[in-house]
């Protein structure tokens, strides 16, 4: 059994926390025997702090712990009690036991009461300053079935390597042709199954449960230092990530995204966040920890599970940027819809934006009865938000950089007051869906704009808007601008190119089979091009780095809708989007919002539908177009 209620009821908890020292085996016996204690978080001993899986549910693994704790009789007579962990858990304790000394660690599962929620709410609000004050922090991914020789082989690369933990480059050419050769990418000889093998085992490691926990991400983000442990395995923390990293890039470009193993596994997206926070996170850089808090929780919301759904909240509370006023505090007695309410209304006092209503786009799957403006944070979103790269950084600043002001008592956590402009009225939508299409497919599809020109044609009558283009190549530009949300799926654009230019876009869309043709006639195009800086090959480089890119860009249409407001303004926004729903301009927003009126609810209440894209209207164009004032606004309550 995990440990029982304390028998004297509440206790104040913080500054204090519990450790764990694991004692080495006896004469008489291998059990496992650890003793608990509490420690002053200010001022410990040192400790290391694990970072795991719990694996199966079934805490079945007995194990005796000496309990030094306020409610023992006195120090000197400890209460020994008999627990029981789960299965994952016991072997890390077996592997992490020494032989002749102590070993303290901090391990969630027996340091934290999981019956107590009292305690279990005041730790976990510690757990980031706890992993930030280990000495290391040491990731148990399992037993390892591997080759004495594979993993020899594999430690001995990683030593001959030059990573730079601490700069955005993880790699030099060196260390790339060092890798080649560990996974076979290198070898002459074809027959040689070893790197094939040596690849799959890295892959293997990717596909760990561990990748895919959502504590994990503050765990290792937030530590000093860390080391990884796989059976016989064990490496440096920031060479491991690395290490895995750089395997995924050279299996992409050797086999494409699509063949790609490491690409493929449940653990590259993860493993890539983490390494991003990890390198903004050594190297200071406080600045954008408004926008990391809600970039995070979108790549939990698809990547990452938790047991308890409050932990898709919870487990990354070390990344909000708030306040005393406005911090969230862990409840696990609230109510899902409590807990993600509340976080959402704290997000949004906390920066004064509407930035996470850009998360708040309920997907088929979520069974959370929640107010349509609050986030299904269990559940990923339906498709990518428009501030992909890093939900609440963008250069889009629609509402001119206003923020939110609609600040009330919130005693009612079923609505949300907001404050805006409206810009116009969906008039029509196009009929094309795209549910789960391939990128090229999407390219194909929407880059016929003589289809799509035609179909805007067809729903304008007479007498034409002045707002209407009358230019065919205008109108086009205007149409592609809006499909690819002007690069809003890439913060990487070519230095060649620019969102605004179609024409240049539209030229390596036609000249897309002689790329392809470029490329399937060449096994080692991507080395080649690489490696050589000839003339010949510029040109080609420039219309392939174009056309990956607008592969990319193109995922922001996956499970949107082009739409037409009633003053022939071009839009993206998400499927959920209907006829006759409101576009609005809100304080605090970045890109317009969707709303749909709730004739039964009162005169100003709407449901949230969706944040979208309008063209021409992404920078605050309509305050001086249209001449909007404060006298003028209007006010909406969020349903």
């Amino acid at each position: 059994m995990s440990p029982k209620p304390s028998e004297s009821g509440k206790v104040s908890f913080s500054p204090k926390f519990k450790l764990l020292s694991i004692l080495p085996p006896t004469t008489q016996s291998n059990d496992i025997i650890c003793e608990l204690s509490w420690e002053m978080l200010d001022d410990p001993p040192e400790y290391e702090a694990l970072s795991y899986t719990w694996g199966t549910t079934a805490q079945d693994q007995p194990l005796q712990i000496r309990t030094f704790l306020s409610q023992s009789p006195s120090p000197s007579q400890p209460k020994t009690d008999i627990f029981h962990v789960t299965k994952h858990l016991c072997a890390a304790l077996l592997h992490l036991r020494q032989s002749t000394a102590p070993r303290t660690v901090w391990i969630d599962q027996l340091c934290i009461d999981q019956h107590n929620l009292d305690e279990k709410n005041a730790q976990v609000k510690l757990m980031a300053h706890i992993y930030r004050s280990a000495k290391r922090t040491i990731v148990w991914l399992g037993e390892l079935d591997i080759r004495d020789t594979d993993r020899v082989d594999i430690v001995v690369a990683t030593e001959r390597m030059n990573f730079r933990p601490v700069e955005r480059e993880y790699s030099t050419l060196e260390d790339q042709v060092i890798l080649k050769d560990l996974i076979g990418f290198g070898a002459q000889d074809d027959t040689d199954d070893s790197g094939r093998r040596r690849r799959k085992i890295l892959a293997g490691l990717l596909n760990r449960s561990w990748f895919t926990r959502a504590w994990v991400y503050q765990e290792v983000v937030v530590a000093q230092r860390g080391v990884v442990l796989c059976g016989s395995l064990e490496m440096d923390m920031d060479i491991f990530i690395n290490l895995l990293d750089g395997v995924c890039d050279l299996d992409f470009q050797e086999v494409g995204e699509a063949a790609s193993i490491m690409h493929s596994s449940k653990g590259h997206k993860p493993m890539f966040a983490i390494r991003e926070a990890r390198f903004e996170s050594r190297n200071g850089l406080s600045s954008t920890k408004k926008s990391r808090w809600l970039s995070t929780l979108w790549q939990a919301m698809g990547n990452l599970d938790a047991t308890n759904p409050r932990d898709k909240v919870y487990a990354f509370l070390a990344f909000a940027d708030s306040t005393d006023e406005t911090q969230i505090s862990p409840s696990y007695g609230k109510s899902i819809k409590s807990v993600y309410t509340d976080a959402t209304v704290r997000s949004i006092y906390s920066v004064g934006s509407l930035d996470v209503l850009e998360l708040a786009i309920k997907s088929a799957e979520s069974s959370v009865d929640l107010p349509s403006w609050v986030p299904d944070f269990s559940k990923p979103l339906p498709s990518s938000p428009f501030m992909t790269h890093n939900v609440g950084s963008t250069e889009f600043h629609a509402s001119r950089g206003s923020q939110y002001t609609s600040r009330s008592s919130h005693t009612d956590l079923a609505t949300l007051t907001v404050r805006g402009h409206v810009l116009s009225t969906v008039a029509s939508i196009h009929p094309r869906d795209f549910h789960n299409h391939k990128p090229s497919q999407i390219f194909h599809d929407w880059m016929n704009l003589a289809d799509v020109t035609a179909w805007v044609l067809s729903q304008i009558q007479p007498p034409v808007h002045e707002n209407f283009p009358e230019s065919s190549l205008t109108l086009q530009s205007r149409i592609l601008r809006t499909l690819l949300a002007e690069g809003a799926g890439s913060d990487d654009t070519p230095d060649n190119l620019n969102y605004t230019d179609p024409e240049a876009i539209l030229d390596v869309y036609y000249k897309e089979p002689l790329i392809l043709e470029a490329r399937n006639n060449s096994p080692k195009f991507d080395r080649v091009f690489r490696e050589t800086d000839s003339p010949s090959t510029t040109s080609l480089k420039l219309q392939l780095s174009t056309y990956r890119w607008i592969q990319k860009i193109v995922k922001i249409i996956i499970n949107k809708k082009f739409f037409m407001s009633v003053d022939f303004n071009f839009g993206l926004a998400y499927e959920a989007v209907r006829e006759g729903d409101v576009i609005c301009i809100l304080q605090g927003s970045k890109t317009p919002t969707v709303l749909r009126r709730v004739c039964d609810a009162g005169a100003n209440h709407y449901r949230f539908v969706a944040q979208c894209f309008v063209d021409g209207c992404m920078r605050g164009e309509p305050y001086e177009e249209l001449g909007w004032t404060e006298e003028n606004i209007k006010t909406f309550v969020l349903i």
